[in-house]
């Protein structure tokens, strides 16, 4: 079976939209599915922070999979985060989600994103995939967090995934790329181990460094969410992968202006960014409720601030 290449371009990071009784708000995860995806190349679901992936319990990520198969229709790529905090629970994790593909008999294309050291160290990693990519035709995005790891109770001795760990990773031909939160260091390091797949994709985890520096795979955003066409544009642009320069003589000036569009944005949200989202989308009627899985601060300002920006920009909608 031959193995889909990932994407290039914009990967929306998705908030995970939850009832009060911890249910995934379907009809609001449907709204934000069609508010992101026609100016993404990618979505990703149940990530550990933006996702809240981490306090997400496996009924609820089965069920977050199964209800975006059924908006999505295979028309976008998804990536889902699979990560649990043992190696035999991500790999439950895996087949259950694995299951619902094949229950939906589901063509469209869908990739499982991992964080190994979450639960594995880099000692036996190869042989880890080895036995995983027998399990799942599937391919793998990997995700190298450092702040993630630093958080665990028990981190492993390094945060990073080694150099020549994700060099012996690349001749896995399921595991086709990296979405990643590091030193500019080690991104420099990891291109180079990744030399021999050239299509081998490393997103830039981190959206302020993919404005000032772009990546040539794209970058994963949860401002996509607020901001779905301002990032397309300043993504498409850096990477370029779009011919819209030629057909618009005020082209850069529009890149530039989302640019910096796009950063006063994040300054706004940065501080608590999913609570922020959640009540912005909340109020413009996307979502159902703000409601996190994890103790929020009050960010009333913070909304109003970026709410404001967004009406300035066209991308605050009438209330449904």
């Amino acid at each position: 079976m031959d193995i889909l290449a990932a994407p290039q371009g914009l990967v929306a990071d998705l908030i995970t939209p939850i009832r009060s009784d911890a249910s995934i708000d379907g009809h609001g995860l449907a709204r934000l599915l069609e508010r992101v995806s026609p100016n993404a190349q990618a979505l990703l679901l149940a990530s550990p922070h933006t996702g809240e992936g981490k306090n997400l319990g496996l009924d609820q990520r089965v069920e977050l999979l199964e209800k975006s198969l059924v908006v999505i229709r295979g028309r976008i790529p998804i990536f889902a985060w699979i990560s649990q905090d043992t190696e035999e629970k991500t790999k439950k994790t895996l087949l259950a989600m694995k299951k619902v593909l094949e229950k939906r008999k589901y063509i469209g294309q869908v990739f499982w994103a991992d964080t190994p050291l979450y639960f594995h160290s880099n000692r036996g990693l190869p042989a880890y995939y080895e036995s995983i990519c027998s399990l799942v035709d599937n391919p793998i995005i990997l995700y190298n967090d450092t702040k993630l790891i630093e958080g665990l109770e028990k981190p492993f001795k390094r945060n990073n995934i080694r150099t020549a760990i994700l060099k012996e990773l690349t001749f896995l031909k399921n595991i086709v790329g990296l979405i990643f939160l590091g030193s500019i260091d080690r991104a420099h390091d990891y291109h180079r181990a990744c030399r021999r797949r050239p299509n081998f994709r490393i997103y830039d985890g981190d959206e302020a460094h993919f404005l000032q520096h772009p990546s040539m795979s794209g970058t994963v955003s949860i401002g996509a969410s607020l901001a779905p066409i301002a990032w397309q544009k300043i993504t498409q642009s850096s990477l370029q992968l779009t011919d819209d320069k030629k057909k618009y003589p005020n082209y850069l000036q529009q890149v530039w202006e989302s640019g910096y569009y796009l950063r006063n944005l994040k300054d706004i949200y940065h501080r608590m960014p999913v609570a922020i989202v959640k009540e912005i989308l909340s109020d413009i009627g996307i979502i159902e409720t703000p409601l996190c899985t994890f103790p929020t601060k009050d960010v009333e300002e913070s909304k109003r601030q970026a709410i404001e920006l967004m009406v300035h920009h066209g991308d605050y909608p009438q209330k449904r």
